[in-house]
């Protein structure tokens, strides 16, 4: 997990400030949401290291025989491939099964919630169907679109979550993901933990420094 000391706080948190009225607390709940976002982009990072990646998907997409196994592209392989177009976004990966001459796509947003608003979800399980409508006659895999809550287990509380914006097909939790790439989830789960004690206590001495949230625990703490 992205360590909360080394989260960037924004100069000014505006809003924060306003919720809290004090820019002290509002300056420490700014840097606890940049850790959050910090988070998720360790989470595609741990799981990019921890697979089997494409580094020149415009190259492995030529080859004339596909090679047997599972293949990761990251978003950074996908933005830079010249065969493909994604007006809008790209998806965060996409991930190539070949096994016994059976050949997959798995287009995957991954998300480290699960609980999203309706604006959003409608436009990014839009921006996935367009993308696979545009390639799927392009690629010698058949194509289908996921949407992983990496921290969920229950397909049908992902789908709910979503809006029922999506079918219970592309609803995916983070094992199946990592049950797809053949890597190991519980690995990936411990090693996000490691840096929760650090936080909390950082979190706490922190807020303590802020004189008028200290005088009022002191007097919750005296009952």
């Amino acid at each position: 997990m992205a360590l909360l000391e080394n989260a960037k706080t924004a100069t000014s948190s505006g809003a924060y400030d306003r919720l809290f009225g004090m820019p002290e607390l509002g300056a420490l709940a700014s840097k606890i949401h940049s850790a959050v976002i910090s988070a998720g982009n360790e989470l595609e990072r741990i799981i990019a290291e921890s697979a089997r990646n494409i580094s020149d998907l415009d190259e492995f997409l030529e080859k004339d025989i596909m090679p047997e196994g599972v293949f990761l592209a990251h978003k950074k392989e996908i933005r830079n491939c010249r065969a493909l177009s994604f007006p809008g976004s790209e998806p965060d990966f996409m991930v190539f099964r070949s096994r016994n001459g059976v050949r997959h796509c798995y287009i995957v947003e991954l998300k480290d919630g699960h609980l999203f608003d309706t604006k959003k979800v409608a436009a990014e399980s839009q921006a996935m169907r367009n993308f696979i409508e545009r390639h799927a006659q392009n690629l010698r895999y058949k194509m289908s679109s996921h949407f992983c809550a990496f921290n969920q287990h229950d397909r049908e509380a992902i789908r709910t979550g979503f809006k029922n914006r999506i079918s219970p097909q592309e609803a995916m939790t983070g094992r199946e993901f990592c049950e797809l790439l053949e890597i190991e989830y519980d690995e990936i789960v411990e090693r996000r933990k490691a840096d929760g004690p650090a936080n909390v206590t950082y979190f706490l001495e922190e807020l303590v420094k802020i004189e008028p949230v200290r005088n009022r625990l002191n007097e919750l703490l005296a009952g």
